[in-house]
């Protein structure tokens, strides 16, 4: 059996967790050219590993790093100097070579370091782990003030606790002045909830507010628009590739679904007979997430190309919104509203809007 275990309070310090009959092995990933960095990943998994059984290994596996085998040799036979033999001898530390060679037809080891006794199934396990890691690791931000919006945004669609300046820095990954900044903008508009609660929210929005609040953050979020060649491709049978790709690991559940599909889950009388594309919202390199749902896929260099895949990026650090059973995670409202009104449905947005205003309400403090 093998999994990806980020959850448990036993490993929530570890990337991913590999599991069969021989042993568990410990997962760490570190994309850094920093030895500091790496010596902290081994004393973190020697940390780790003291509590597990004798069979677990640990391992810091290197992703597109240019520090070299001998500097990391050097380094783990410095941390086993001075950790317990017993821990020190089961940590170890593999470099990704980016690629998988062939020979007699298998798939060969394509990682070089200290770890040569894991189970062969253990690899291809770790590709995949991987090219989901390179996924998360590169592409496009959003820009840093739309995503303190997006996360206030999902606060009061959520009816969530108000949160601190300093919970919306450390969520969205943001200096002070740029959160102090969006405060004063909001405070301005009449947007913020005075609650007597530490900590700021948005107020309950109208319809026209949430309309002006997804038109600004079409206009501001980055996307990439891809096309299908074949003229084959179906938004839903690509839902459904998302929801397999993330099963196996091989996509984050970061990547969640919007547009018409992601809004008719959350209003159900959406008045959208069928979706015309497929919208995604991500947190992770929009080619490569498309290159994994449809190798196909070209990214849209002509106005009359046909969109069959809108990739947006964009963070949902409060976000929890589930898609039915074996579908992938849905985008939030204000995505999908986002969507609607970029694909050109004014109105079915304007009556999503509606919905939005009436079931969302205000937060109140537990008696």
């Amino acid at each position: 059996m093998m999994s990806r275990d980020l959850g448990t309070a036993a490993h929530d310090e570890v990337d991913a967790r590999w599991q069969a009959q021989c042993g568990a092995v410990l997962v760490e990933f570190k994309r850094t050219h920093s030895m500091r960095d790496v010596r902290h990943a081994l004393l973190t998994l020697a940390y780790l590993i003291r509590h597990e059984p004798p069979s677990t290994t640990a391992v810091c596996v290197l992703v597109d790093s240019r520090l070299s085998d001998s500097r990391l040799r050097d380094e783990l036979k410095q941390l086993r100097q001075v950790i317990h033999p017993e821990i020190a001898s089961r940590v170890h530390y593999l470099v990704d070579k980016g690629h998988i060679a062939k020979d007699r037809g298998r798939n060969t080891v394509a990682f070089s370091g200290s770890l040569t006794d894991a189970p062969a199934d253990f690899y291809p396990w770790l590709e995949a782990q991987v090219a989901a890691e390179r996924v998360r690791g590169h592409g496009p931000q959003m820009p840093p003030r739309q995503g303190v919006i997006a996360a206030l945004a999902q606060l009061r669609l959520r009816n969530l606790a108000p949160v601190t300046i300093k919970r919306l820095q450390d969520t969205c990954g943001v200096s002070y002045p740029t959160v102090a900044a969006v405060l004063k903008e909001l405070t301005q508009r009449g947007w913020l909830e005075d609650t007597g609660e530490r900590g700021v929210r948005l107020r309950p929005l109208t319809v026209g507010e949430w309309m002006e609040l997804a038109r600004d953050h079409a206009r501001l979020r980055k996307a990439q628009l891809f096309t299908d060649p074949t003229g084959h491709s179906a938004p839903e049978q690509m839902a459904r590739r998302l929801a397999r790709l993330q099963g196996s690991n091989k996509l984050p559940l970061s990547v969640r679904v919007g547009g018409v599909l992601g809004a008719t889950g959350h209003f159900p009388a959406l008045d959208i007979t069928a979706a015309p594309r497929l919208d995604i919202s991500v947190d992770a390199d929009p080619a490569r997430v498309a290159a994994l749902l449809d190798a196909g896929l070209q990214p849209k260099t002509r106005p009359e190309q046909r969109v069959a895949l809108a990739v947006h990026v964009t963070r949902e650090p409060f976000g929890d919104e589930q898609g039915p059973e074996s579908a992938p995670p849905l985008a939030s409202e204000l995505e999908c509203l986002a969507d609607l009104i970029e694909m050109g449905y004014t109105r079915e947005a304007s009556e999503m809007a509606r919905h939005m205003e009436s079931t969302n309400k205000a937060w109140r403090p537990a008696s």
